[in-house]
């Protein structure tokens, strides 16, 4: 299994602003939600 790892520093600021979940949260091309909870995930929070 290969592993990649960006070098530059400015390949390493575009990895980390890309991975970043709070920014993802729209498909930009159209415009809906990438994460929606389920029903277990629900009920999961709401007993925790």
């Amino acid at each position: 299994m290969a592993i990649h790892v960006p070098s530059a520093l400015e390949a390493q600021a575009e990895a980390c602003l890309l991975m970043f979940s709070h920014l993802n949260l729209l498909y930009l091309a159209i415009r809906d939600p990438t994460f929606v909870p389920t029903q277990d995930m629900l009920i999961g929070l709401y007993v925790l």
